[in-house]
């Protein structure tokens, strides 16, 4: 979600400036995988605070969003997740699998 905050206007139009505030949020971090200080201040619970209705929405709003994003933006904004998504895509395709067990 904060690879592109504002991609949140297409579900919470009304939240401009709660938008704005996360775009400002994203600008602080090198990568949205750094936003992520514990508990109180994951990425959801920021969105939360800045947008409450998120939190009653986050399941059928957050994949509408993503989808909004992209995957090549999110592969982009956050190498953690490109580099999890390549081994699975290397897993699927037979590049990457893993050794047979051992008897």
């Amino acid at each position: 979600m904060l690879a592109d905050p504002e991609k949140l206007d297409w579900e919470f139009l009304e939240h401009e400036a709660a938008i704005a505030n996360l775009v400002r949020l994203t600008k602080m971090f090198e990568s949205p995988e750094l936003i992520n200080d514990g508990d109180d201040t994951s990425p959801s619970k920021r969105i939360i605070k800045e947008i409450p209705d998120y939190e009653g929405k986050k399941a059928s709003a957050g994949p509408l969003v993503v989808a909004k994003i992209g995957l090549p933006q999110l592969r982009a904004k956050c190498p953690h997740f490109s580099e999890w998504l390549g081994k699975l895509e290397r897993l699927v395709s037979g590049q990457g699998q893993p050794p047979p067990p051992q008897n």
